[in-house]
Order: C-alpha cells, then sequence, then structure tokens
C-alpha cells in the first residue's frame, strides 16, 4: 500500500493489489483535501474547505487496522509531495475552469470546489468498499 500511496497516486498504471488499490484510493482523498485548501489559499478565499486533519482521520477511520500505521508513516512523505506538485496541477485545473467560466472567478471557484467536492465523495465510497473487502 505505501508504495502506491507515494510512488504511484499519479497516473501510474493499474493498482497490483487490493492494499495497492487502497493505498491510491486513500491518496487521492487526501489530495483533494489539500487541493481544496490550495485554492482557497490562491485563488478563492471565500471556499469551505475541511479541516485537514479531519481528512486524515476519515481515511483512518475507514483504513482496514493492518494499513493504519502504514498511512501515517507514508502521509508525511505524500504532503511534502502535494507542496511540490499540487501548485502546478491544481493551478492548471483552475485555469481551465476559469477559462470555462469566461473569466468569472466566483464561478470558477464554484465549479472547482463542486469537482473537488464530488471526488471526494467518490473516494471515500471506494476507500469504504476496498476496506470492506481487503
Amino acid at each position: 500500500m505505501l508504495t502506491t500511496l507515494i510512488v504511484c497516486l499519479a497516473n501510474c498504471g493499474p493498482a497490483t493489489t487490493a492494499a495497492d488499490e487502497i493505498g491510491k484510493v486513500a491518496g487521492g482523498y487526501l489530495e483533494t483535501c489539500h487541493e481544496l485548501h490550495y485554492l482557497r489559499r490562491s485563488y478563492c478565499p471565500e471556499l469551505q474547505a475541511p479541516v485537514l486533519l479531519q481528512c486524515v482521520n476519515d481515511i483512518e477511520r475507514e483504513l482496514p487496522h493492518k494499513f493504519r500505521a502504514e498511512f501515517r508513516r507514508g502521509r508525511a512523505v505524500l504532503e511534502q509531495r502535494f507542496l511540490n506538485e499540487l501548485p502546478v496541477q491544481a493551478g492548471g485545473r483552475f485555469a481551465l475552469q476559469l477559462r470555462g467560466a469566461s473569466g468569472d472567478t466566483a464561478l470558477a471557484c464554484y465549479n472547482s470546489a463542486n469537482e473537488l467536492s464530488h471526488r471526494r465523495i467518490n473516494l471515500m465510497r471506494q476507500l469504504k468498499i476496498f476496506s470492506n473487502n481487503p
């Protein structure tokens, strides 16, 4: 799980085991939380972003017990990766939203937040499914 969580988060082919799939989904969920915070800091100060610690707790609560310590160890590396890579990725996605909204920042913020919220919900559903069938 840790390998997928850290190394293969971004589009690196199919997971090889159920543990890898759980790691990929957990990492994706945490990434959406960080991206919402980045959007709020950079473009959308009115945006409501989840508390990062709550996101971590949500993930840990759903993970099978045997993966929790591994997630905690990998989280620091993953969050450092977000600090380095997320600004470029999230900035690019926001620029696309802004173009789609004809330059309307408020609409682009709303659309970005809505998309990320839906992604978070879907990732949490997947995490629950994978965690119940490891």
